[in-house]
């Protein structure tokens, strides 16, 4: 989960060649066919704030938003823009994450008519709506888009389909997502094509060294590259220890990410939806104690032998300030909205040069954070018009342009964010668009992108995460503790029953 942020044609022929370490052609051919039809669609039907209408109802309206990039985002460039053309004043209502859920949901149960737009981890979105929180698109659309449901219908042709996935409720988009976080390895290029430290991993492991790309080479990457003070590290004496990776483990909500990434590249599921033949969600099957998540736990343990120290609240922007400081090697399972903060250590370090590829194990944790119309909004015809402003190339490009990981393909491929002079802002678009590719519907088959009772569910994935790297509990222990939890909170919360499958963690 959370938050915030091309390069010389030598580098994308190089990013190329990672792209074809993790993707099969097979793969990746139709994606890039597809990317190209998502481009020249948008060009066809590009929505801009002069075709906003005018507007009969001229309540103010209130906005969610993340405090930080997003906020200042908004309120220096898009919503002025917006009540000048519209005259209808904006509220913009800043919060940090560990407060937005929260504090909307309460209002929201309580029919406050407090926020129009809100702002929502993807986690939350199938909970929202399926408590009848959020308006749906398409009813907006019939209602206020001069073109209809068409209207809407082209507004998000060109988003991601694995991100419209997971924002979807029973078929029907609520929200649309502005903020991507799908996750990347940034790690330090340079070290990796040192000729020293090639010839010393190939001795040592008896391969090439690359971004790993398995657990086995996770550990063995980061277990090469972590160094003492003193010693040398492509061909420089240190001055300061070094370490082979960093890693979000504090008590924060992104450890669990880390976990997560790791268990789906396993071939693992906190828990799994049973389809009917229809097509429906029948039942999830609860994993969260089987053998591959008693092997990522364990794994984990090990990584953090290699791992920049941290506190218990070391977390996202603190694991990019790691790379920025040339700390470690390697943010395994960076989201790529945090790049331009990892990108500065090109500037901090002479010589120091940054790549990306995919995470470990090809399975980066994916999603985005998304805005919709609350039910009880004030003024739900403003509110859609600006989710669309927001939302829309002109908005997204701004976005990108400050740091922002677009959702959008068209934005991501534009041939301006595939520069030299805009890498530091924009180089992890490339991978970030084919990872979110290749999950395609690929994120169906999670229940952590199809449980109604997810928004219940996440914290406790959390809190297992950390009382696993905090060594307060055994791995066993918690595991079959967050399965019996999330049997409960899915019967309780959810829409669809759980199913207890029968533990296999310690076989």
């Amino acid at each position: 989960m959370l938050t915030i942020y091309k390069v010389k044609q030598g580098c994308i022929m190089l990013f190329r060649h990672f792209f074809q370490l993790t993707l099969s052609m097979s793969l990746l051919v139709p994606n890039l066919l597809m990317a190209q039809n998502l481009t020249n669609s948008s060009k066809l039907n590009t929505f801009q704030l002069s075709q906003i209408p005018a507007l009969d109802n001229k309540k103010p309206i209130s906005i969610v938003a993340e405090q930080g990039f997003l906020s200042e985002h908004l309120r220096t460039s898009l919503l002025p823009r917006f009540s000048e053309h519209t005259g209808v004043k904006v509220n913009l209502m800043p919060m940090p994450l560990d407060d937005m859920y929260d504090k909307q949901n309460k209002a929201l149960i309580n029919g406050e008519g407090k926020f129009d737009l809100l702002s929502m981890e993807a986690g939350w979105s199938k909970e929202w709506a399926s408590n009848g929180f959020t308006l749906p698109l398409n009813s907006l659309a019939k209602q206020y888009d001069y073109q209809g449901e068409q209207g809407m219908k082209m507004h998000l042709a060109p988003f991601y389909k694995n991100l419209l996935h997971i924002l979807s409720y029973q078929g029907q988009y609520h929200s649309i997502p502005y903020n991507n976080y799908t996750m990347g390895n940034h790690y330090r290029l340079d070290l990796f094509e040192h000729s020293e430290e090639k010839i010393a991993f190939q001795n040592q492991y008896g391969y090439s060294l690359a971004p790993p790309n398995s657990i086995k080479s996770l550990i063995d990457v980061s277990r090469f590259f972590t160094r003492k003070k003193g010693e040398f590290l492509a061909g420089k004496r240190l001055t300061r220890d070094f370490y082979g990776l960093t890693l979000m483990s504090g008590n924060r909500p992104h450890i669990n990410d880390e976990f997560s990434s790791l268990l789906w590249g396993v071939g693992g599921a906190w828990l799994r939806p049973i389809y009917n033949e229809t097509g429906d969600i029948a039942l999830f099957n609860v994993e969260a104690n089987s053998k591959e998540a008693l092997y990522v736990a364990r794994s984990y343990l090990q990584l953090l032998e290699f791992a920049v120290p941290a506190t218990k609240h070391h977390a996202f922007l603190e694991s990019a300030n790691a790379i920025a400081n040339s700390q470690a090697a390697m943010y395994p399972f960076a989201y790529n909205n945090l790049w331009a903060v990892s990108a500065q250590v090109e500037k901090n370090f002479p010589g120091a040069k940054l790549g990306i590829s995919t995470t470990p194990l090809g399975k980066p944790y994916t999603g985005a954070y998304a805005l919709a119309v609350a039910y009880d909004s004030k003024n739900p015809e403003a509110a859609y018009w600006l989710l669309k402003y927001i939302t829309s190339f002109e908005g997204q490009r701004a976005y990108a342009k400050g740091g922002g990981n677009p959702s959008r393909a068209d934005v991501a491929l534009l041939d301006e964010f595939n520069t030299k002079s805009a890498f530091a802002v924009s180089g992890s678009f490339q991978q970030n668009h084919l990872d979110n590719l290749a999950w395609g519907d690929q994120v169906l088959k999670l229940g952590h992108f199809t449980s109604t009772a997810m928004g219940k569910i996440y914290p406790e994935l959390m809190r297992t995460s950390y009382l696993i790297r905090s060594r307060q509990a055994s791995p066993e222990d918690a595991l079959d503790q967050l399965q019996q939890k999330i049997f409960e909170l899915q019967n309780y919360h959810g829409e669809a029953a759980a199913f207890n499958k029968t533990k296999e963690a310690h076989e």
